[in-house]
């Protein structure tokens, strides 16, 4: 039987040293799987930890502790020259399509960067190679030998895809990919992904601060917090009965286009985030929960599942 879970995340673990002997626990102890074919929404305010977690399980950091597994094998356990051959299988889609692409560069040279990288094909292989890429996130192959400073932050993230592409990966990492773009052209960016998902059987990870953008696109949602994961259930789940008053909390703040519409009855966040270098005892959300009780304080939540599919960290 094969195993459904493409990635497996075993009690992750990454400090950044700070001034003096601190250090910045920006991920801390964090434990999911995502399975093959599944789009796993990574959810939260910045600074909770969702990119470091990203570019952790594709080695672009070290982690500090914990496991990583990708299709049975452990990353961590992997040499230069064999975590660079499984790099083909893994890609990443950058946040700012402005500084993510090289402004020296062509387009074709930036899209045919890792098959030269990997030496895939010959000159003419890698040439209609990315002239496939183009058409198929939608631009027009002609567009190789034009440069990144002309095109628009929509067409540049549709170039980003196609460089993550380029090699057949099956798992990519989508780093805030709609963050930076209109929302007219979010929803474009989207639903390119959705369909290079259904075409291509990708499998993603799909990191952004806003609940409003991964409805349309999870499978399932992690909702983090300073360095934990609080929440994680099916997409529907999340949005029709969340349990974690953080996730909650988030879901309060999406804005509601339509002012006569009815608001969900969940309170908002007051206060600042911690910081994660000297992160509260017990719940790190306990400061701003207006749910805490006593033992929130010096107690830490286990991770457990509440109902099926459905995982939370809270006391209640």
């Amino acid at each position: 039987m094969v195993n459904p879970a493409l990635v497996e995340i075993s009690d992750l673990i990454k400090h950044f040293p700070a001034s003096g002997r601190q250090m910045v626990r920006a991920v801390d102890g964090v434990s999911f799987t995502i399975n093959r074919g599944e789009t796993l929404g990574l959810v939260g305010e910045s600074g909770c930890g969702k990119t470091t977690i990203g570019r952790t399980i594709l080695r672009l950091i070290e982690p500090t502790g914990g496991r990583i597994r990708f299709d049975g094998r452990n990353l961590l356990e992997l040499n230069r020259t064999e975590m660079r051959e499984l790099r083909r299988r893994m890609q990443i889609i950058f946040q700012d399509p402005y500084s993510s692409l090289n402004p020296r560069m062509k387009v074709g040279d930036i899209i045919g960067e890792p098959l030269a990288v990997h030496k895939t094909g010959d000159r003419r292989e890698r040439r209609d190679r990315v002239a496939e890429l183009l058409t198929v996130v939608g631009l027009d192959p002609d567009y190789a030998g034009r440069y990144p400073h002309e095109f628009s932050g929509g067409q540049r993230q549709r170039i980003g895809i196609a460089r993550a592409l380029a090699l057949n990966p099956d798992f990519i990492v989508a780093d805030e990919p709609v963050s930076a773009l209109d929302v007219s052209v979010q929803a474009q960016v989207v639903n390119l992904l959705q369909d290079l998902q259904e075409k291509l059987g990708l499998t993603y990870l799909f990191i952004s601060h806003g609940l409003a953008v991964v409805k349309h696109i999870s499978s399932r949602v992690g909702v983090m917090y300073l360095g934990k994961l609080v929440e994680l259930a099916p997409a529907e789940n999340i949005y029709a009965k969340p349990v974690h008053p953080y996730t909650q909390a988030l879901l309060a703040a999406i804005p509601v286009p339509d002012p006569l519409a009815k608001k969900n009855d969940f309170q908002r966040l007051s206060g600042d985030v911690p910081t994660p270098i000297n992160p509260p005892s017990g719940c790190r959300f306990h400061p701003r929960c207006p749910h805490a009780m006593e033992r929130c304080r010096f107690e830490e939540p286990e991770f457990t599942e509440k109902s099926p599919g459905h995982f939370t960290a809270c006391h209640l």
